[in-house]
């Protein structure tokens, strides 16, 4: 039997060997997508301490600044939703965990330097056995950093050592409801309270190294999303199965979250602009439009692509298309530090609007078209806006109401149209033929740097890729 058997094995190698040698191709690489790299974020000391000086030195005198976290929000019953920490909480702290207080005041004897002093939680017994180990006060001087901390429930009693009668306070506290109320309770509501957020905007509005960095991971994980994406988007395929391709690459990265809810809009779903059922069987011969971001160390990225299911854009397709891809590249060529956004807005509103009537996608006069506002009939929207932290992260006026680009701001960019079915005023061969490109811009010293390049946006490259 043992005789058999090797002879029979080694018949079946000779077969398999001589067969490959006529019909066998080289062998397929593994098409699992790759992690990009691994999900570490690392705290800079120095980083969160310039940020706490710079704004304290934006404030007047004799005041301080108590900042406050985001609150736990229960889903339903014994169940709450994934907490995350509120931006400037973390833009000031490093710290991410709930139940967290800072206040920031300078430093005793030392001009220009701020002091930090955290309330945050300890967990022990039944919390510690079903919700885990937390920072604690030690973990809050010793890796964050603190000059004191205390713990969270001791707020109430230890706040007021603080808090002086002529101090005052620029703060958040009304994101947090249940703070709030332990203010109210304690009768601080009367001091000076101003709002804080206009204040750290600026600081937010420059982008560091360290966040530039962190935005560009998040950007490429959602390029390598995509990228995955195209690959099973094809006709009766449903939009939660895209929607499911992204997921899986943000978690096969690290990355804990989103950085706002996936839109995969086709056909009729593809004029709501902020479409989230994603329940939809895509068509033969429909576009769908794609906007999605990964979240990568709290900071986002933002990326649209308009994709034909069936992987070949229509004539009418392709001519919207096309128009929006072009003012796309204009807005970018165009922006550089001392650039006005409203310019931008504003020269891609009268582009859109021109191609729109050079092509006879739409009827009317040009200026009565602009003048009127029934341009937001097909340009519903503005042109972008920051990326940073939060996926419309500030971008504050100047005192002349204008908004100017500096170095090192991160923006999305998103040019689109929108042509509704029934609009009388839009040539009915391109109802519904809609489109919106988006990428994400860093500004630099000379003009600008697209960050998502690597994801294809030319029609050729799109329709090569979908194949």
């Amino acid at each position: 039997m043992k005789l058999i058997k090797f002879i029979n094995i080694n018949l079946f190698l000779f077969l398999l060997l001589t067969s490959c040698t006529n019909n066998c191709t080289d062998p397929v690489e593994n098409e699992t997508p790759n992690k990009l790299y691994p999900y570490e974020i690392t705290y800079d000391e120095a980083t969160f301490k310039h940020r706490r000086d710079a704004l304290l030195n934006r404030v007047p005198d004799n005041s301080i600044i108590l900042i406050v976290t985001n609150d736990i929000y229960n889903r339903n019953d014994d169940i709450d939703y994934a907490f995350r920490p509120s931006s400037n909480f973390y833009y000031l702290t490093g710290f991410d965990e709930p139940n967290a207080i800072a206040i920031i005041r300078e430093s005793d004897g030392i001009p220009n330097e701020s002091e930090l002093i955290m309330f945050v939680e300890n967990r022990e017994g039944g919390a510690l056995q079903w919700l885990g180990p937390v920072y604690g006060t030690e973990g809050a001087m010793e890796y964050f950093f603190a000059d004191m901390a205390y713990n969270y429930e001791d707020f109430t009693t230890i706040v007021e050592d603080y808090v002086e009668n002529d101090d005052v306070i620029y703060s958040n506290i009304e994101i947090n409801q249940t703070v709030l109320e332990i203010f109210n309770e304690i009768g601080l509501q009367s001091l000076d309270l101003r709002e804080l957020d206009e204040t750290i905007n600026e600081l937010r509005k420059i982008k560091s190294s360290i966040e530039i960095s962190a935005i560009q991971n998040a950007v490429d994980v959602s390029i390598q999303a995509f990228q995955e994406a195209l690959k099973i988007i094809e006709p009766n395929t449903y939009e939660y199965e895209v929607e499911a391709t992204f997921n899986y690459i943000t978690s096969l990265n690290g990355c804990p979250n989103k950085a706002f809810p996936t839109i995969v809009a086709s056909g009729p779903n593809i004029n709501i602009l902020h479409y989230q059922n994603n329940d939809r069987k895509m068509l033969d011969g429909e576009l769908v439009m794609i906007d999605f971001g990964a979240e990568y160390g709290y900071y986002a990225s933002d990326i649209t692509r308009t994709i034909p299911v069936n992987g070949k854009f229509t004539n009418e397709q392709a001519i919207v298309y096309n128009i929006v891809l072009e003012a796309h590249k204009k807005a970018i060529a165009n922006a550089a530090p001392g650039v006005s956004y409203y310019d931008l807005y504003w020269q891609n509103v009268e582009f859109i609007i021109d191609k729109l009537l050079e092509k006879e996608i739409i009827s009317g006069v040009r200026d009565e078209i602009i003048s009127s506002g029934r341009y937001r009939q097909y340009v519903v929207a503005g042109l972008g806006h920051c990326v940073g932290l939060d996926v419309h992260d500030p971008f504050p006026k100047q005192l002349n109401g204008d908004k100017i680009l500096e170095e090192n701001m991160v923006l999305a960019f998103e040019p689109h149209i929108y042509l509704f079915e029934g609009d009388q005023t839009v040539n009915s061969n391109y109802w519904k033929v809609s489109a919106r490109i988006e990428d994400d811009i860093l500004i630099t010293a000379t003009g600008s740097e697209i960050l998502s390049s690597d994801l294809p946006i030319e029609i050729d490259s799109i329709e090569e890729l979908m194949k």
